[in-house]
């Protein structure tokens, strides 16, 4: 049984290395096959949806089935201009426009030791910028400017769904955030955070991150930009689009978000980054 519905494309070896494009469930999927990891993106939302490292499990979960036009859930999201809900305009898409539209790739190179690619996508005044190193470890770095002319408000983040054994077998450590304390709390954690239901945070305190997954046997470190919130989702036993029976048991968000409510101002030409780098330990 396959650990990740996309494993299917790596099965066997390919015309075209490292990269080779192919259509699957109606979207345009850029595949990297390298030495020291494979990983899968989606033109929409330039979603980096399959990352495995060579000899590892897959550290992504993705849902097998995707909508016609609808973002698919899982891999790693991207959320802008807005994180949630449209803070003024409920019938727009939750989580923004970014993981809707169709992104350029403006560059693919594979070395021996990395691979690097660029994404870019352009809405009227606004530019947003993904840039990706990939190997033993996952980084991406998202960068966004506008040229209107005055300040703006908005907020982003990058929310990936981290491929677990077992949720009930999870936990993690480094949040800053003692039981029962409100968001924002400033003290390490007594104990490690595990799941219990639903969860929906956005901490505000730096740091590293440390999931620990003793269903298959491995710790993932999380680092992120310095000033970046931590964003920790999980629907618990709620049933949402694209989850099988079963599904909910075998990821856990947990991300960066640069977000507070009612949005961060940001000047013209002014240029906001966020970071999120993963390894396994």
């Amino acid at each position: 049984m396959l650990e990740h519905p996309l494993q299917r494309f790596f099965h066997s070896m390919r015309a075209k290395r490292p990269f080779d494009w192919v259509r699957f469930q109606r979207r345009d999927l850029l595949l990297i096959d390298h030495p020291l990891c494979q990983a899968v993106f989606s033109r929409q939302g330039a979603q980096l949806l399959h990352f495995q490292p060579q000899g590892e499990r897959p550290l992504l979960w993705c849902s097998a089935q995707w909508p016609s036009l609808a973002p698919i859930r899982g891999g790693v999201v991207i959320c802008w201009p807005w994180f949630d809900a449209h803070p003024q305009d409920a019938q727009a898409p939750r989580h923004g426009w970014a993981r809707l539209r169709e992104w350029q790739l403006l560059d693919a190179y594979a070395d021996e030791t990395k691979v690097v690619l660029s994404w870019r996508l352009d809405l009227e005044d606004w530019h947003l910028r993904l840039d990706v190193r990939l190997g033993r470890t996952l980084e991406l770095e998202l960068c966004s400017h506008h040229e209107d002319e005055g300040d703006c408000l908005f907020s982003f983040a990058l929310q990936p769904y981290w491929r677990v054994g077992a949720l009930s077998r999870i936990a993690l450590q480094g949040i800053g955030l003692p039981d029962g304390a409100p968001l924002g709390g400033g003290h390490p954690l007594a104990t490690p955070w595990r799941p219990g239901g639903a969860s929906k945070q956005v901490i505000h305190q730096p740091g590293s991150l440390l999931l620990e997954d003793s269903g298959w046997q491995r710790r993932l470190r999380i680092d992120k930009s310095l000033s970046a919130s931590t964003l920790i989702w999980h629907p618990g036993s709620r049933a949402l689009d694209q989850l099988e029976p079963g599904d909910a048991e075998r990821f856990l968000c947990v991300g960066a978000a640069n977000y507070r409510p009612g949005g961060l101002c940001v000047a013209p030409g002014e240029r906001v980054r966020l970071s999120l780098r993963a390894a396994l330990l």
